[in-house]
């Protein structure tokens, strides 16, 4: 039996629920009382599990216990099984006694991506057999990457930039480029702006904008471009954290904003806004599939990365 047959052989669900208890509580005791066990007991199943594995877990201080290295290690792992663990008795309950539903995928996407790029992907995946189910969860870029490492879902489809892929570096993330994603300045259809063929940055300065809240990717992109003009960012009138709210407020006249080129162009469609043409244009940041590299073979992922295929790259740009 090799080392990790061993392992499985003696570990158990109780011990990932406990390496979360301690973590939580930092205490033993506090532990035993979430976990309804006697102290004693706790301590002894840390003991034996630490015996398993050949390293300490936590150190024990005055304040407590405190993780090591190799405990924060373990305490994330245990964390992602539970997670999963929990997201495999969804998908047993959503396969019925008719077996409809293959998968449940949990996605992960900022509000443009889940207006313009999900829905296709959903269509997709809703037409397999079986098919595969989806819960989408929305969120600032920032927050989806840390629901993405706690394991609360499968994959993102996002946007990032070269300082969020040095940010992830040491939390072991997947990516998979799927096109360039370009942004632009818009403003409501009458702005003298809209009708001018280049407008420097500190032209744009001087305008009102309506922004995301920091430390939002646009709002960045954004504020570096006023930064290498050579002038401040601008003071916005408007701060949320909707880019279709944004899109709105521009269309009511009430400043500028910055949208992905995805967004600006349905928005130009549906009328009521127009772009500026911001010089220097603002650089394209990556649209892609995010996962943990555990997760690189597992089904979930390959049928999002085979809906993403049948989209094709330039029309998921488009």
């Amino acid at each position: 039996m090799d080392d990790t047959e061993s392992l499985l052989a003696r570990l158990r669900f109780r011990h990932l629920q406990m390496l979360d208890a301690l973590e939580r509580t930092g205490s033993l005791r506090a532990a035993s009382g979430t976990l309804n066990v006697t102290q004693p007991a706790l301590s002894k199943a840390l003991k034996e599990l630490e015996e398993v594995l050949g390293f300490a877990l936590f150190q024990r201080t005055r304040r407590g216990l405190r993780r090591t290295a190799q405990g924060a290690v373990l305490v994330h792992g245990a964390r992602l099984l539970i997670e999963e663990l929990k997201h495999v008795r969804v998908e047993a309950h959503a396969a019925g006694p008719s077996g409809s539903v293959g998968a449940v995928l949990r996605l992960g996407a900022p509000q443009f991506v889940a207006i313009s790029l999900v829905p296709g992907v959903i269509k997709l995946l809703a037409a397999q057999a079986p098919r595969v189910m989806v819960t989408l969860r929305e969120g600032s870029v920032l927050h989806l990457f840390d629901v993405l490492l706690a394991g609360e879902v499968d994959a993102l489809l996002t946007i990032y930039t070269p300082e969020s892929l040095a940010a992830a570096a040491g939390k072991a993330v997947r990516y998979e480029k799927i096109a360039d994603e370009d942004y632009a300045v818009i403003a409501h259809p009458s702005h003298p702006l809209t009708r001018e063929a280049t407008v420097p940055w500190e032209r744009l300065a001087q305008e009102p904008w309506i922004l995301n809240f920091r430390p939002s990717f646009n709002r960045q992109l954004l504020e570096q471009c006023f930064l290498r003009a050579g002038t401040l960012p601008p003071v916005p009138v408007v701060e949320s954290d909707s880019p279709v709210t944004n899109v709105r407020l521009a269309a009511e006249g009430l400043g500028l904003t910055v949208v992905t080129g995805r967004t600006m162009r349905e928005a130009e469609r549906a009328g009521g806004i127009r772009r500026v043409r911001a010089t220097p244009p603002m650089t394209p940041t990556a649209l892609g599939m995010v996962y943990l590299p555990s997760a690189e073979a597992h089904p979930r992922i390959a049928s999002l990365r085979a809906a993403l295929l049948s989209l094709g790259a330039g029309g998921a740009a488009a």
